[in-house]
């Protein structure tokens, strides 16, 4: 008698833990059905998985080219800066050697001599040379410059013009004045003003 029911405990158990691996079986086929959602274990629910629409898609892909064409517009804005030398950069560099070259210049300011845009505190501002293009008779364009300089001794402000030699690819001056600032305020003709013809400003 004993010994039946022993047999009908073991028997049972076996039954019930075929039923839980079956169930757990189940539960796990039924959990990784992709087309069910994912099932929880813990509210015995399932949990459908919200899939992704075409307008969120879309969205996403509008959001990722916007920051790439962002990021190519701020590369190609520094190459430009840093490649690219505006003329009256050019001019403002070719008047700075000859105000180098000049004895005049040199004991007057000082050295070192350094040249900048404008008396800002702004770095941009600094760098930006004030100018502006002229066109004379003959239909040739023109670049006056002005900016400051200043050496060890004293401060000035440069006028400046020149015409680019297309031979030669050099900047020709038309004048070079240097007004130096001070107690003893007085001018300097680095390259002394030619006839100049009647001149239209260029728009």
């Amino acid at each position: 008698m004993s010994r039946d029911r022993a047999y009908a405990t073991r028997r049972g158990t076996k039954s019930s833990s075929s039923a839980d691996e079956a169930a757990s079986g189940t539960r796990g086929d039924l959990a990784s059905t992709p087309e069910s959602g994912r099932y929880d274990e813990i509210t015995d629910k399932w949990i459908p998985e919200k899939p992704v629409s075409v307008v969120e898609g879309a969205s996403y892909g509008a959001v990722g080219l916007i920051g790439l064409g962002i990021a190519a517009g701020a590369v190609w804005y520094g190459a430009s800066e840093l490649l690219v030398t505006p003329r009256e950069q050019k001019v403002f560099n070719a008047a700075m050697d000859k105000l180098h070259d000049d004895v005049r210049v040199t004991v007057a300011l000082g050295s070192p001599m350094t040249g900048y845009g404008s008396e800002s505190r702004s770095r941009s501002a600094r760098h930006r040379i004030a100018h502006r293009v002229v066109i004379d008779e003959r239909g040739r364009e023109r670049l006056r410059v002005q900016f400051h300089a200043r050496g060890a001794r004293g401060s000035a402000v440069v006028h400046a013009e020149a015409g680019l030699d297309e031979s030669t690819g050099k900047w020709e001056f038309q004048y070079i004045i240097v007004d130096v600032q001070g107690a003893n305020p007085t001018r300097i003709h680095v390259v002394s003003p030619q006839a100049q013809p009647r001149r239209l400003v260029a728009l």
